[in-house]
């Protein structure tokens, strides 16, 4: 995130808590003439793609690093997992491919082990998740490596979009760092930002997947009801 515009102590700082929070989407034009107007800090956020208010320590006139609303990927180089979201490119079918070749990927998965991905599949794929509006796919991206995949899919085959299911994945050379406890709150916040009508988002898990309803369960989600098969739904509201 770039540098926020902080102003000295020496001026009068306005009660940056009054701001609109950094989660609720980036500000308009007037809103970022208002802020700078009363000396509220703003900075310019990569996940979100646009300027937002900076809350700050009152007792150090600063940026409030602490803040527990602060996606992850918007701290990055300060957390050794942190992550960003960007969308696949034809240019990324070899690591889609390899990152997907893999058995133990699928093994909680609500679809089968399809056999090997080819190249055509993995190219095919990356087209599918690009094109359609009925959903939204990203590439997780940890530094300059993709490492594996979140998916928002709306209601009703994208005519709903008061609400959405998360998925995602994690190729088997990352599982265990840390990385879906920072993707899954990144994710959310951004969906909540993005999109103003959306509600509610739910997951559903494998009933012997305990890591990712832990995930979950961190980053605000809870457990709503266990279907017939034993899957397990999460579910998140605004």
């Amino acid at each position: 995130m770039e540098k926020p515009e902080i102003y000295s102590n020496r001026e009068p700082v306005a009660d940056a808590f009054a701001a609109p929070k950094r989660w609720a989407g980036v500000l308009t034009k007037s809103q970022i003439k208002e802020l700078r107007e009363k000396r509220v800090p703003i900075a310019f956020c990569p996940v979100q793609i646009g300027w937002i208010a900076v809350q700050l320590d009152e007792t150090k006139n600063r940026p409030d690093w602490r803040d527990p609303h602060t996606p992850l990927s918007w701290r990055a180089g300060r957390h050794e997992n942190h992550c960003h979201l960007r969308k696949w490119r034809e240019t990324d079918t070899a690591t889609y491919r390899t990152l997907l070749n893999d058995p133990a990927v699928w093994q909680y998965m609500p679809e089968a082990w399809p056999g090997e991905i080819t190249e055509d599949m993995a190219r095919d794929l990356i087209a599918i998740s690009t094109s359609a509006s009925h959903h939204e796919v990203w590439a997780v991206q940890r530094g300059a490596v993709s490492v594996g995949q979140v998916r928002l899919a709306f209601g009703d085959l994208g005519a709903n979009r008061q609400e959405a299911e998360i998925s995602y994945w994690l190729g088997r050379a990352y599982w265990g760092q840390g990385i879906g406890k920072a993707m899954i709150p990144t994710t959310t916040r951004r969906a909540f930002a993005d999109h103003q009508a959306l509600q509610r988002i739910t997951a559903i898990v494998h009933p012997r997947n305990s890591a990712s309803a832990r995930i979950l369960e961190n980053a605000g989600y809870s457990l709503q009801a266990l279907r017939p098969d034993r899957w397990q739904v999460f579910e998140i509201r605004r």
